[in-house]
């Protein structure tokens, strides 16, 4: 079945979430619409471009902004991940960055072969497609905001291997309109991106934007199949930590309406911490759902 799409071309890539830059497109809430993410500084390693002529935030371009019609601050912009199709993957070796930069002698970057849902690395290393995306986010209420580093409350560099088909974001709106930009996907990539680099792509990125006037967030937050993650960025690990603690008590209390001796015993019991990417100090506190199952509210539908 063919279902009607607005396609983003990836011409419309930005290296910021910009809130004044023109619409790339204009949609009603609940569009689906498709983002072509680009590959260009990966290409440009391949060919020999050192890699101190790009900037680091070429690296992360997204592609945007698509205008939501009725979004406005205060709101959160619900973001269906439906699919994402990887065109071109890339392994990159980059001597002077990452924490295991002193295993590489050079820089190099390799398209790497996809065959049957399978990177293959080499012939004695096949590795599983499993796409996400790196950089989503809302412009900022005005100016720019980067998509390398830091995270912001209104998204940007997550680097979440969450982010794929299947899941749900939520992204507190900043701007009329929202703004939303995509970017930065990953064919694969380990959880906490170790190596500050995973499996680079191009790709076709098709998703859902619906304005959401239930949900109130102050950070995003990510509905997968049987988790709910609440992404907290702050100045520090620790206070980060303590805002995500803080973030999934309100929410057990006011969305799954539980009491604060309920709310407390679950977080004894079930919740969990974990980091996020290397873009700053992101922590996330990871809500199963499986215990709220008897608790009907917007994050849990049937």
């Amino acid at each position: 079945m063919t279902i009607d799409r607005l396609v983003i071309s990836r011409q419309y890539r930005r290296a910021a979430l910009e809130a004044h830059a023109p619409a790339a497109a204009r949609v009603p809430s609940g569009m689906i619409v498709e983002f072509e993410t680009s590959d260009e500084p990966y290409e440009l390693l391949a060919q020999g471009v050192a890699p101190e002529a790009i900037s680091l935030e070429r690296f992360n371009q997204v592609t945007g902004p698509l205008a939501v019609i009725g979004a406005r601050p205060g709101e959160a912009l619900r973001v269906d991940i439906l699919d994402i199709v990887i065109e071109r993957a890339w392994l990159v070796s980059l001597h002077t960055f990452g924490p295991l930069r002193h295993l590489l002698e050079e820089s190099r970057c390799e398209e790497v072969t996809i065959q049957n849902g399978m990177l293959e690395i080499s012939e004695h290393l096949r590795l599983p497609v499993q796409p996400s995306i790196g950089c989503i986010g809302l412009a900022p209420a005005r100016g720019g905001s980067s998509t390398f580093r830091p995270v912001w409350p209104w998204g940007g560099n997550l680097d979440l291997v969450e982010l794929g088909p299947g899941s749900t974001i939520w992204l507190p709106v900043q701007r009329p309109e929202a703004y939303l930009y995509i970017g930065d996907v990953h064919a694969a990539i380990g959880a906490g991106e170790p190596a500050h680099v995973g499996i680079e792509a191009a790709a076709r990125v098709v998703v859902r934007a619906s304005v959401d006037s239930q949900v109130r967030c102050q950070a995003p937050r990510i509905r997968t199949e049987n988790t709910l993650l609440l992404v907290s960025v702050g100045p520090s690990v620790e206070a980060a930590q303590q805002r995500a603690l803080q973030q999934a008590i309100d929410v057990l209390r006011t969305e799954f309406a539980l009491s604060q001796r309920e709310a407390y015993a679950y977080a004894c019991a079930c919740l969990s911490y974990r980091f996020g990417g290397p873009a700053g100090p992101v922590v996330l506190a990871e809500l199963p759902l499986q215990p709220l199952d008897h608790s009907f509210g917007v994050l849990t539908p049937s």
